[in-house]
């Protein structure tokens, strides 16, 4: 059976330095270092199911701490850098809160209430990720993808049929592997969730 294989990466552990904000900051020493076991275990992942998939591309957010990390996996892959697809639509995206839908999940203490436009926007944004990587496949191939973390949390709740706002029962690790599939009949799966088995657990960071 045809399916399409996502790979989603979390980037690894990023500087926050002042106010220079998202288009700025980094990965730390410690980020580069998950960047790097995390490429060394996407080779053994693509590896495993080469004779079966069609490798469909290596992508990125453009903000600095995913193509950092993406430029250091692809060196483990063994793949160039300009072999990396850079989308704007994979940058990160804001923690949705309604108050009664979250009250089922739990709202996140600090955040504010997401405003009709904020959520406009992830939710079309979110819809533009689906659009160019969920279609129903044709062939077996597998994508790798470097994100965020409340994108992937989006994308996974999408697979369940959850609100949004489920993202706040959902942790993500730095430089974490979530793989979802895509079956010819529409089906979705979650195949793993925030797999950090790569890393020792010294250099698991969450924040």
């Amino acid at each position: 059976m045809h399916r399409t294989r996502i790979l989603l990466i979390r980037h690894g552990h990023y500087e926050r330095v002042g106010n220079l904000g998202d288009t700025v900051w980094g990965l730390t020493a410690l980020g580069r270092k998950q960047a790097s076991k995390t490429g060394r275990r996407l080779r053994d992942l693509l590896g495993r199911d080469r004779e079966r998939d069609q490798f469909g591309g290596l992508y990125s957010s453009p903000w600095p701490r995913a193509l950092e990390t993406a430029k250091l996996a692809a060196r483990e892959l063994r793949m160039r850098h300009d072999s990396i697809m850079i989308r704007e639509y994979l940058h990160e995206v804001m923690p949705l809160v309604d108050p009664e839908i979250s009250a089922n999940y739990g709202i996140h203490p600090g955040l504010p209430v997401t405003s009709k436009h904020d959520r406009e926007i992830t939710v079309n944004q979110v819809a533009r990720v689906r659009e160019a990587f969920f279609s129903r496949p044709t062939r077996s191939s597998t994508i790798i993808v470097f994100t965020h973390g409340n994108l992937i949390r989006y994308l996974v709740t999408g697979v369940f049929k959850l609100p949004f706002e489920a993202w706040n029962r959902l942790d993500i690790a730095h430089a974490g592997i979530t793989e979802l599939q895509v079956f010819p009949e529409g089906f979705e799966a979650l195949i793993t969730f925030n797999d950090t088995g790569h890393m020792p657990v010294s250099m698991i960071t969450t924040a």
